[in-house]
């Protein structure tokens, strides 16, 4: 099956991510001298810089694009490797240019999404699926590549290069998207004509999108229980089970493989089944498993069920959920919504689960509190999620 200029630019912008996110943390805790609160602070400053960028950055593709936005976010990710591989040893420096550029490349996931979001409704579902596969595929073989290197920091730094060639060939690839939807790019607009369209009241998010602020909030708690954990696995591995913190790209990357069938079913099937079964399902995964991890206490069974793909029912439904519910002219802005409350969880929980580790001075207990924010997740879901009825095809 021939894959698409967007699946395979999907791919390639998704490996050079794997060889940087799952080991931030632990990159961080050894710069920072095992200190829990410290890590978790740098871990989730990008976070609260990208929950406004990625919402600015989805409205201007609304404005500018989908594509220009595209380009512009893998033109400074081929940079910021570069940067961190001529960098990597001055902490503030680094520090400081993660932050910055993340800011930037932030821009590539609202705006991409935006543009997949006017396939045909037929084709919709199955292409989220699709790119959900790639993207699987793409952190399989980078999580694969950085366990061959992440043995210390002298011979991890040598992935830079291989994640800035990567990121420099996806930018390639991006100059043969095509815009889908150039309704709102007729007319040009100057620096302070865009600042205005964005800032201003009336450009609100449309009251009759309402419902996906119920989805990205359950999203939201997901990714708090979650990332309460998850956010520190790799010093989990190292420091309390003992083990050596390669495991973490070899289970990054079962998990990876996993979720490349998993997404792809999920677009398969997204069409046929209602979509609250779905959402609950996915809530529950949240919370049952960090539960369990919590209860067995056993290394074989922390690895086996850290594999699971739990974020794919996630990663197609939202997406396609705001593609049927929200209007085509406020459709970036919707995705940047999407990216914005995931960063919010994101940080929310990688804080509080650095507290609590600092507290309890250690990792493990952060999965009971991860499991009753799943928990609280689904009481959510079951009271208030309610089943939409048609898309929704108008302009605001």
């Amino acid at each position: 099956m021939p894959f698409s200029t967007e699946e395979l630019l999907y791919a390639l912008f998704h490996f050079p991510i794997a060889i940087t996110s799952p080991f931030v943390s632990w990159y961080f805790f050894q710069l920072s001298g095992g200190d829990f609160i410290g890590s978790g602070l740098i871990i989730a400053i990008p976070y609260i810089f990208l929950i406004f960028s990625t919402g600015i950055f989805g409205r201007l593709s609304d404005i500018v694009g989908s594509k220009n936005l595209v380009l512009t976010s893998l033109v400074f990710l081929s940079i910021s490797f570069l940067c961190y591989y001529i960098i990597h040893e001055n902490v503030l420096l680094f520090f400081l240019a993660y932050i910055g550029f993340n800011l930037i490349f932030s821009a590539f996931i609202p705006a991409f999404n935006r543009l997949v979001s006017f396939y045909s409704v037929e084709e919709r579902a199955e292409k989220f699926g699709r790119l959900g596969m790639m993207a699987s595929a793409g952190f399989l073989i980078g999580s694969i590549a950085a366990s061959l290197f992440i043995n210390s920091r002298e011979t991890y730094r040598n992935m830079f290069l291989v994640a800035a060639f990567t990121a420099f060939l996806a930018l390639l690839i991006a100059f043969k998207l095509k815009e889908l939807k150039k309704d709102s790019l007729n007319t040009p607009y100057s620096l302070s004509k865009i600042t205005t369209i964005i800032s201003k009241p009336n450009n609100a998010i449309n009251p009759t999108i309402r419902p996906i602020l119920l989805v990205l909030t359950l999203f939201m708690l997901s990714q708090i229980s979650n990332s309460v954990f998850i956010s520190y696995f790799a010093i989990f591995i190292e420091n309390e089970l003992k083990e050596n913190v390669n495991l973490v790209a070899i289970v990054n990357s079962i998990a990876t493989l996993l979720g490349v069938f998993a997404t792809y079913f999920v677009g398969k099937i997204m069409n046929i089944y209602r979509k609250k079964p779905l959402v609950l399902l996915a809530l529950g995964l949240y919370a049952f498993i960090p539960l369990l991890t919590y209860l067995i206490n056993n290394t074989v069974f922390i690895l086996t069920i850290y594999c699971v793909p739990i974020y794919a029912i996630f990663f197609v439904l939202i997406p396609v959920f705001i593609s049927e519910n929200s209007p085509e002219s406020r459709r970036g802005q919707a995705m940047g919504f999407y990216s914005s409350f995931q960063y919010f969880g994101l940080a929310t929980g990688t804080l509080s689960g650095g507290f609590l580790a600092s507290i309890n001075g250690v990792i493990r207990p952060n999965l009971l509190f991860g499991a009753c924010v799943g928990f609280f997740a689904i009481l959510l879901g079951v009271l208030l999620f309610k089943e939409p009825i048609k898309e929704t095809n108008f302009s605001a």
